[in-house]
């Protein structure tokens, strides 16, 4: 589980720093899977309305950066050098917390990320900002804001179990965590054990509980410019956090910002003819939602040969995701590639759990040679998933300079 002493320890922190966010105006967003994207199309409305936004979101997908933005016509990130020297001052008031302490532990790169980030919006001065969780809810050191505009919680799955609880009732109560006294909830889960978790506590703390997956339907003729009928119920959250946190929005504001909104490495297209596409997809709930968003893409594009390069982290449920991979599509070939990160499954791992399936699965050491014999090859379609790492590693090969974004 979290521990509660590294969130009492970031209050101090903050502290220390002189509560950088106790101005703040802010929608906070937790969930397992469409945080992200609920997001950034969160921010898309609030900038298209006019409004100068803060954005923290992770993790990143090619730089650090990423996760620190202020999107107020120009969309940028933090510069990396001002980064750098806001991390040196969150770690220094970190460090003496530590020696007040006579504690011998180190601080978390999330913590430095998150205090960094705070001080940034605090010198940004944004209208509004659009808080995403990091791991959990209760726990999480985004938690720390006292009092959002509203609450929004996404789908719940059975992700990062070590941590949270290896149940879908104790990661949702986790999740619900970041509920505070009289702040509106929003709620995207359809599954009902999620939902009376989430609306119970909601209750107890006099919450008013917009249930989103009864609105689906009145989204559908949305335009959205991220592939996916996932991506509908993230824009009904997106949509009902604007209206839920009480912020003057036209509806034009909410459609228009809905279609904006793009989030790199989310069944990101690269190239066409053939077609590269990347998606960070981690866990089985989010696999099995890609599945249906690719086999979509395929009948659409009349694909006959695919490949999909999968890379997974070890503490993911990689048997599971195989098997929704090799159960769903068809016409595909599949390749493992390991990925540069410490967390990274063997890719021989991988290949053999694809055998167990009776798969195939060419098996390489890098991504970078994933992707130069899969460039040469012949396939129509080549998908690339299972890791944000990968996700960014491919994104960086492919194209270069211009894989830089905001």
């Amino acid at each position: 589980m979290p521990n509660p002493n590294g969130f009492a320890r970031f209050k101090r922190i903050l502290a220390e720093l002189g509560n950088p966010e106790k101005e703040f105006k802010a929608i906070h967003i937790a969930g397992t899977n469409g945080k992200g994207s609920t997001s950034i199309m969160t921010a898309s409305i609030l900038e298209t309305a006019g409004y100068k936004v803060g954005l923290y979101t992770s993790p990143h997908l090619e730089t650090e950066c990423e996760r620190v933005q202020i999107w107020d016509g120009t969309h940028r990130m933090i510069e990396q050098d001002h980064f750098n020297d806001l991390m040196s001052r969150a770690r220094e008031a970190g460090e003496k917390i530590l020696k007040e302490d006579g504690d011998s532990g180190k601080l978390t790169l999330f913590e430095i990320y998150t205090a960094a980030a705070f001080m940034f919006f605090e010198e940004e001065t944004p209208d509004y900002i659009v808080l995403e969780c990091g791991l959990g809810g209760r726990l999480d050191m985004t938690n720390t804001l006292e009092r959002p505009l509203a609450s929004v919680i996404t789908q719940v799955g059975l992700d990062h179990t070590a941590e949270l609880g290896s149940t879908i009732y104790k990661i949702a109560h986790e999740k619900a965590g970041i509920i505070k006294p009289g702040v509106p909830v929003v709620s995207q889960s359809a599954e009902l054990a999620v939902k009376n978790i989430l609306k119970r506590t909601a209750e107890e703390k006099g919450c008013r509980f917009i249930d989103v997956s009864q609105l689906i339907d009145s989204y559908r003729n949305c335009e959205i410019r991220m592939r996916g009928t996932h991506q509908i119920k993230n824009a009904a959250a997106a949509a009902e956090a604007v209206r839920a946190s009480g912020i003057p929005v036209s509806e034009d504001d909410i459609r228009k910002g809905l279609a904006r909104a793009f989030l790199p490495g989310r069944f990101e297209i690269l190239s066409e003819n053939p077609y590269w596409i990347i998606d960070g997809a981690h866990n089985p709930d989010a696999i099995d939602a890609l599945t249906d968003t690719f086999n979509a893409f395929a009948r659409e594009h009349k694909l006959k040969r695919s490949l999909v390069i999968f890379g997974c982290m070890k503490d993911k449920n990689c048997a599971r995701m195989i098997q929704l991979l090799t159960d769903k599509l068809r016409g595909v070939r599949y390749a493992a590639a390991a990925v540069s990160y410490s967390r990274a499954e063997d890719p021989e791992v991988i290949g053999g759990r694809f055998t167990e399936r009776g798969r195939s699965c060419i098996c390489y050491e890098s991504v970078e040679e994933a992707y130069h014999d899969a460039i040469n090859s012949n396939y129509e379609c080549v998908l690339i998933t299972g890791s944000i790492y990968i996700a960014g590693a491919m994104r960086g090969y492919f194209l270069g300079e211009k894989s830089k974004f905001v």
